[in-house]
């Protein structure tokens, strides 16, 4: 997996601006990696133009699980640090870098997800390190994903950590 520059500018603003939701429908993605996890069941790692959602899809390509973190989603609740139902966990939290140390992170970053068919990064043109990422990690009993998304602007380095397991509730609390 190599960084996918695409053409759209880069949209979000800061960290603060990122709102989080579970159910939303499937929103007009920039780029999709689709993910086979087994059983039928795959996985859209999606990069949105204001930031990520990602998708649980079962063999008949019901949506079981909707996730959206983006900036620009409406009514939606702040970005949470910690968030569980039975069967979903989500955890975030911004670092602030100062300008070399954000782009000594975002390197690094990319550089360890090159080479992962499980990920998918992309990066924006004109906007040095503008970075969303997203990793897709299995385990015998659950799926988990991570986030990354770079604000160079700002200096923030947002992480977020998902893990699903089967039975995965939708009812979680926006």
């Amino acid at each position: 997996m190599t960084v996918q520059e695409i053409s759209v500018a880069f949209a979000d603003v800061r960290a603060a601006t990122l709102r989080w939701a579970v159910g939303l429908p499937e929103r007009v993605a920039l780029v999709t990696r689709t993910l086979e996890v087994g059983h039928g069941v795959v996985v859209d790692l999606r990069v949105l133009g204001a930031s990520h959602q990602v998708l649980v899809r079962d063999a008949a390509g019901d949506v079981l699980l909707s996730e959206t973190v983006a900036c620009d989603l409406p009514g939606a609740a702040a970005m949470p640090e910690q968030i569980g139902a039975p069967g979903y966990d989500f955890t975030s939290g911004v670092e602030r870098l100062e300008a070399d140390d954000l782009v000594a992170r975002v390197d690094v970053l990319t550089s360890s997800l090159a080479d992962d068919p499980d990920a998918l990064v992309v990066s924006f043109p004109g906007v040095p390190h503008a970075v969303t990422a997203l990793a897709l990690r299995r385990t015998p009993d659950a799926i988990s994903w991570e986030s990354w998304h770079a604000y160079p602007q700002t200096g923030e380095l947002v992480h977020t950590t998902t893990r699903a397991t089967t039975g995965v509730s939708t009812d979680v609390r926006n």
